[in-house]
């Protein structure tokens, strides 16, 4: 009988703590937990304890308001590969629902929180591995942008990494990433040489284009439908203070903006130093619009050339400076700061300053129903896409060009209305594009709304091809739509 005390106390505390655990869940109130992950919170609070471990969204502060008011029977918060593979059997085990959060910018339930079942938060994760030389970084996906540049910057290095300081780095990076650098190096993924992955069976992989050609295939545009990254081995690049920064323009120098973004996505395309993004945006405070431009130069020139005609238009206010990439991060950050309601949505087209302004006279139609909505803050963004970009991007598959509407608003009553008019948007300036001969069919999937489907944008070839790698390294569907990782958008 002595021989066997130990494994039945472990077996009795075991279920004593499922019991309480049951109990603590049931005091949370709209919490709707899933049975199974009562279980597997239990087994992971006995492994990894109040350090890593936490119920519910215990002192979690996340960017957008739908998922804050989404409720995890529990958080992890791995600090290895290893705890990852763990957290992984155990959830796989007792078949509980889950979601990875990397910075947590996504705008839906189960996106990157996961509702009733287990978050694994990937905040511990934030390595700096520079090579001897230092052509190349093993970074860990728990980073935000700012972590990425900070630690980075002790090299004088940095990376493909994207505008945001508090973006995560795995969903940024998995989803393409659009970067300064985009126009000399293509996206981010093209600029992943290696990836270390926890599969959906637990097990540990080094993916690369000699280990799993396929895998690496997948891994550039395919989401979380493969497992979960841990480590990101990326291009590492030289980099000091470069220009930056935005200027904001009255809703009168619309014509001027639109005429040297044209030009700078045209007549400028082959000086890969310039990266630039313009906004059109409702302020309803004025109840009048207003632009915004970021200029972006990889070299520490305060008036590169291509700007030159740019600077000439006056404006309302500038940050442009030089600086670091860090710091130009946290003024980004800045203009979208959490607690809000948000959603994106796409659509793809040549460049065409006629189109730009198009697309942007479809938001101002749209909107007037939604103009006193609290909190409303509808905003378009033109983003080009070089051609030294899409060279770049064709050496490992090919990319596209994006235009970004983000739609801000307060109230949940107000979702419906605001889910309408973007989709509204996307068919009206989808037809428009078509007319005019320059649609492009692909979506860029970090832009895309709920309501679209980036994946079948990549071509039928593509998308079964990355079908099929999906079934053969996920056979059980773990990262299916009926799976047990749901969130964001699915292959199967």
């Amino acid at each position: 009988m002595a021989g066997i005390t130990p494994a039945f106390i472990t077996a009795f505390l075991a279920v004593g703590s499922a019991m309480a655990l049951g109990a603590a869940l049931a005091n949370q109130g709209n919490t709707s937990v899933v049975p199974e992950c009562v279980q597997a919170c239990s087994h992971l609070a006995h492994i990894f304890g109040p350090d890593a471990y936490s119920l519910g969204n215990a002192n979690v502060t996340l960017w957008d308001a739908k998922q804050q008011g989404t409720h995890s029977a529990c958080w992890v918060q791995p600090s290895s590969t290893e705890d990852v593979s763990t957290i992984l059997s155990v959830i796989i085990d007792t078949s509980c629902r889950f979601a990875v959060k990397g910075g947590g910018h996504a705008r839906d339930p189960d996106d990157s929180v996961s509702a009733g079942g287990v978050t694994i938060d990937m905040q511990k994760m934030r390595t700096v591995e520079v090579a001897p030389d230092q052509k190349t970084a093993k970074v860990g996906s728990g980073h935000v942008l700012l972590s990425l540049y900070e630690g980075l910057e002790k090299y004088n290095l940095t990376t493909l990494g994207g505008r945001v300081a508090d973006v995560g780095l795995g969903g940024y990076v998995l989803g393409g990433g659009f970067s300064h650098l985009s126009p000399k190096y293509g996206l981010a993924m093209d600029n992943v040489f290696e990836y270390e992955l926890v599969l959906p069976n637990a097990t540990v992989a080094i993916v690369n284009q000699e280990t799993h050609p396929d895998l690496y295939f997948a891994l550039r545009g395919g989401m979380n439908n493969f497992g979960i990254i841990t480590h990101f081995t990326m291009r590492a690049v030289k980099q000091g203070h470069l220009l930056g920064g935005v200027r904001a323009y009255t809703a009168d120098k619309r014509d001027a903006i639109l005429e040297q973004a044209y030009e700078l996505t045209t007549s400028w395309k082959n000086d890969t130093n310039m990266a630039f993004f313009y906004s059109y945006g409702y302020d309803q405070e004025r109840d009048d619009f207003t632009l915004t431009v970021s200029q972006e130069y990889y070299l520490p020139v305060l008036s590169p050339a291509p700007f030159k005609q740019l600077n000439r238009i006056p404006f309302e206010h500038s940050t442009v400076r030089l600086d670091r990439t860090s710091r130009f991060s946290i003024e980004s950050a800045s203009a979208t700061p959490p607690g809000g309601r948000n959603l994106f949505a796409t659509v793809t087209y040549s460049p065409s300053a006629d189109l730009d302004r198009q697309i942007q006279d479809i938001m101002a139609q749209e909107i007037q129903s939604l103009e006193k909505a609290p909190g409303f803050y509808p905003n378009l963004v033109i983003q080009p896409l070089y051609e030294a970009a899409i060279r770049s991007g064709k050496e490992r598959g090919g990319n596209a060009a994006v235009a970004l509407l983000t739609v801000l608003w307060k109230n949940a009553e107000d979702d419906e209305r605001m889910n309408a008019f973007a989709q509204e948007w996307v068919e009206r300036s989808t037809a428009t594009t078509k007319d005019a001969g320059k649609h492009h069919p692909w979506l860029y999937v970090n832009y895309a709304s709920k309501a679209q489907d980036p994946f079948l944008s990549y071509g039928e070839a593509n998308l079964q091809k990355l079908r099929r790698i999906q079934k053969e390294v996920d056979p059980q569907g773990v990262f299916t739509s009926d799976g047990l990782c749901r969130g964001y958008f699915k292959l199967q």
